[in-house]
């Protein structure tokens, strides 16, 4: 569903990523590893064409997508959880999360998509009316997540969804990504520092160092990797 072949992306005159190679294939959750600075973050950048790639080419359900605008590759139905959520933390849960709709017209649509992201996510509806801002972090993400649901995507990005949570919001997160691939039928690329949970997961595993894809394969074979334990797992 989403091919990524030989792009390079820069800031400025600085290179960040070489040469990135990856695919994620229908029905799949597949994670990008990585330590902070090894060019996770940009990569995601690179595929929504927030950062243009500046040689390489991104495919996405067929179409090539990288010379698109970043709306038009959202209006693909690929949508993003940014790392840091970026709520709109003045707003209500739900208007944040109708924001997630900005592209829809049909109101019915929006009604409807709105009505499958709380059965999903029930909390969402308690919290419809208070601000997003006064939100625990999980119910954050939850509400990040959500939003982006809205477009009823094929395909989500979630660039570290456990950051700075507890460990048993962290598997309330797990859950409903497991959840979205099982029910919804998403296909998740999965951006993490957390290594052992993203491999436990995910079905394949991609590993950047230096903004280049150092390690690739199965998930369950990297976790049982000697080299994969002493960099990421601290083993």
């Amino acid at each position: 569903m989403l091919k990524v072949n030989n792009i390079n992306a820069f800031y400025g005159d600085v290179q960040i990523l070489f040469d990135i190679t990856l695919e994620v294939k229908q029905g799949e959750i597949v994670t990008l590893l990585g330590s902070n600075g090894a060019g996770k973050t940009t990569t995601v950048r690179a595929i929504t064409n927030i950062n243009p790639v500046r040689t390489g080419e991104i495919y996405f359900d067929g179409e090539r997508i990288d010379a698109l605008q970043s709306h038009a590759i959202a209006g693909r139905k690929l949508a993003v959880v940014p790392e840091g959520r970026h709520l709109f933390p003045n707003m209500t849960v739900k208007d944040n999360l109708l924001m997630g709709a900005y592209s829809i017209s049909d109101k019915k649509a929006i009604n409807e998509a709105l009505e499958e992201v709380v059965q999903l996510l029930p909390r969402l509806k308690e919290r419809f009316g208070q601000l997003a801002g006064t939100l625990s972090g999980g119910e954050q993400q939850m509400c990040a997540i959500g939003r982006a649901m809205m477009i009823r995507p094929k395909f989500i990005i979630l660039d570290e969804p456990s950051l700075g949570l507890a460990p048993v919001i962290i598997d309330q997160i797990v859950d409903t990504l497991e959840m979205l691939r099982d029910r919804e039928k998403t296909t998740i690329l999965l951006i993490e520092q957390n290594a052992k949970l993203a491999l436990e997961i995910s079905d394949r595993a991609y590993v950047l160092e230096n903004g280049r894809v150092v390690l690739q394969g199965n998930s369950s074979d990297l976790l049982a990797s000697e080299d994969i334990q002493k960099a990421y797992l601290g083993i």
